[in-house]
């Protein structure tokens, strides 16, 4: 069964390089890849520490500007790799939820042993629950 809700958003970093005023960002590549790197180190920054240079990104969006990062995140989110996305941290998330929201049992038999959560179409980074199935492999196979 996989890590709980919580556990996964515990180990989202908080305080790190990630979350820093000095990152420069090149790209995307014709792969859709960044290049993110530490303008003050000029290295690629940590994700679970902060450096002695870490300043915390402070800035004053408006909704507008909010509105339109998320639709780049989200249109960026179509370009990844489905094995890529099946392996980020919001997929993790969303995964759980689906199969505390369908009492971890297959929908098809009611299994709840070797379940996955299959998307019905490829709304990667913006499905919701309606968009999945929780299924056992016994299922998935036929």
């Amino acid at each position: 069964m996989n890590n709980n809700i919580e556990e996964l958003i515990e180990n989202l970093p908080k305080e790190c390089c990630s979350f820093c005023t000095h990152l420069s960002l090149d790209g995307p590549t014709d792969d859709f890849e960044y290049n993110i790197k530490c303008v003050m180190l000029d290295a690629l920054p940590t994700t679970n520490q902060r450096c002695s240079f870490f300043e915390p990104e402070y800035c004053d969006l408006t909704d507008d500007d909010l509105n339109r990062l998320y639709l780049e995140f989200l249109e960026a989110c179509v370009r990844v790799k489905f094995d890529t996305y099946l392996k980020s941290t919001h997929w993790k998330i969303f995964k759980e939820q689906a199969l505390k929201n369908n009492n971890y049992t297959c929908s098809i038999c009611g299994s709840k042993e070797n379940l996955e959560v299959i998307h019905g179409n490829k709304n990667l980074g913006r499905e919701n629950l309606d968009d999945v199935i929780v299924a056992c492999e016994k299922c998935i196979s036929k």
